[in-house]
């Protein structure tokens, strides 16, 4: 199930959400963790098993860590949330191999079981908060959780499961056991709901609609011009499918009387790398920051320990996202200018005009986000030439192949025009003045309604397409 669905949209969140609102606040985690499963179910029941284990034995860890530890406890909790997280991700990417290579000498029933192997759904974030949960019980930041319903609600709540964000146990805790209702943050959660589902289907699907087709094509089958469209509209298309996704995320938290940490702060204003992250991915880079980079810095090497803690954490927030050479240089571009910047960048930015510190943090995000969408280095590398006039080869395809290109529909011309002009805070501004105005308030809902109807007619008439966040 995912939250761009008709099913979703119309069966399951209205029978959830009525059900939900009237029921007495003890019974709201049960209702919660039932939806939840049928949530998880619906798209992935095969994993459930999965999730369901890593749930059981992190409760059971927890119980131990919260008093009288043993010290085998916390090494064991790491190993089996990080092994789990490191063992399908590999296997997801390099198991057809290792299955051809060993099929010969395995039972039968044993090969089926592996080729139908999947990655688990929400895997990667769910083992995130596994790790960070056990960590700051070990540490005392945080009691352990008693109540094994409350511990599922927390891991196993719908709305963080496709995308995160990255909600760690402490920002919950308090919110768990009888999740209050409030009228002002229920219909907040309504709004923001349905700015998400804009975003991602107004302007994250539309501008896939080229996207997807520039960068499946062979390179010398483009121009340059077509090459920057292409890029910088990926750059929009990812900011706001994923932005959208934690919109809906955070939305659907609020109906339900939670609420999630914010996961983005308009990062294409970024002034520099450093910037950058603190903006994007807030939840995912605040968890390498306070779980890798300050234990790092507390045994670090004199002279060169926090360059090295910065491009370790950068090493790691590209594999987080697969262990492909492709994430991972990635990463390990950006830890190199956040380390530049830590060493000396930083203070030449902070003394240069404003539009050239942004226009070098557009140009690094730029030029790293087409080695992340890149299917390989080769194919990085003759793109960036194409940008630059230097294509290799001239490919002539048929139409029939290229399409919708050489014409770039106005929908998706719309689409990049609104995507550039809403990375700039003007919501914000807009949002504020809003709220001190009733009138201005019911006009806002009226044409928020109205996207809501229009982008479910956009997608009832398009193909499905998933986060781009929820294969990470």
């Amino acid at each position: 199930m995912n939250f761009n669905t008709a099913l979703f949209l119309f069966l399951f969140l209205p029978f959830f959400l009525i059900t939900y609102f009237i029921a007495q606040p003890r019974w709201r985690p049960v209702l919660g963790i039932a939806a939840s499963l049928v949530f998880y179910a619906w798209g992935d029941a095969v994993n459930l098993v999965w999730i369901l284990g890593l749930i059981l034995v992190n409760f059971w860890l927890g119980l131990r860590l919260g008093s009288n530890p043993p010290k085998w406890a916390l090494p064991l909790g790491l190993l089996v949330n990080i092994g789990t997280l490191f063992a399908f991700k590999w296997f997801i990417v390099y198991g057809d191999g290792v299955i051809a290579k060993f099929s010969e000498h395995l039972p039968g029933r044993i090969n089926i079981w592996l080729d139908s192997l999947t990655f688990p759904l929400g895997l990667s974030y769910i083992s995130f908060q596994l790790i960070s949960y056990l960590i700051d019980v070990h540490k005392g930041t945080v009691k352990s959780e008693k109540s094994f319903l409350g511990f599922a609600f927390y891991i196993l709540l719908f709305p963080k499961l496709l995308v995160g964000p990255i909600v760690r146990y402490q920002a919950l805790a308090g919110q768990l056991y009888e999740p209050a209702l409030n009228v002002d943050q229920v219909a907040d959660g309504i709004r923001r709901f349905l700015r998400g589902f804009a975003k991602k289907i107004l302007i994250a699907d539309t501008l896939a609609k080229v996207v997807n087709v520039v960068f499946e094509l062979p390179v010398g089958a483009t121009t340059p011009a077509v090459g920057w469209l292409a890029l910088i509209g990926y750059a929009l298309q990812i900011y706001y499918d994923f932005s959208g996704y934690t919109d809906m995320a955070i939305g659907l938290a609020s109906m339900m009387g939670l609420r999630f940490t914010e996961n983005f702060n308009n990062p294409y204003t970024a002034q520099s790398i450093s910037d950058f992250w603190r903006r994007w991915h807030i939840s995912l880079s605040s968890w390498f920051r306070d779980y890798v980079f300050y234990p790092l810095q507390r045994v670090r090497i004199p002279f060169a320990g926090q360059s090295l803690s910065i491009m370790v954490v950068f090493a790691l927030t590209g594999l987080w996202h697969g262990p492909a050479i492709e994430f991972l240089i990635w990463g390990v571009l950006h830890g190199f200018f956040v380390m530049v910047e830590s060493l000396f960048l930083n203070r030449w930015l902070q003394s240069t005009f404003r539009p050239v510190r942004h226009l070098y943090a557009l140009a690094v995000i730029l030029f790293t986000w087409l080695i992340f969408r890149a299917p390989n280095l080769d194919y990085a590398g003759d793109f960036m030439m194409l940008l630059f006039g230097r294509s290799r080869e001239n490919i002539q395809l048929p139409f029939t192949v290229t399409s919708p290109l050489p014409f770039i529909e106005p929908t998706f011309l719309m689409a990049f025009a609104a995507g550039i002009l809403l990375i700039f805070p003007i919501g914000t501004v807009i949002q504020s003045r809003i709220a001190r105005s009733l009138p201005l308030q019911i006009a806002a809902d009226v044409i928020l309604l109205a996207l809501f109807v229009l982008s479910v007619g956009v997608m009832a008439s398009s193909q499905f397409l998933p986060g781009i966040y929820e294969s990470f």
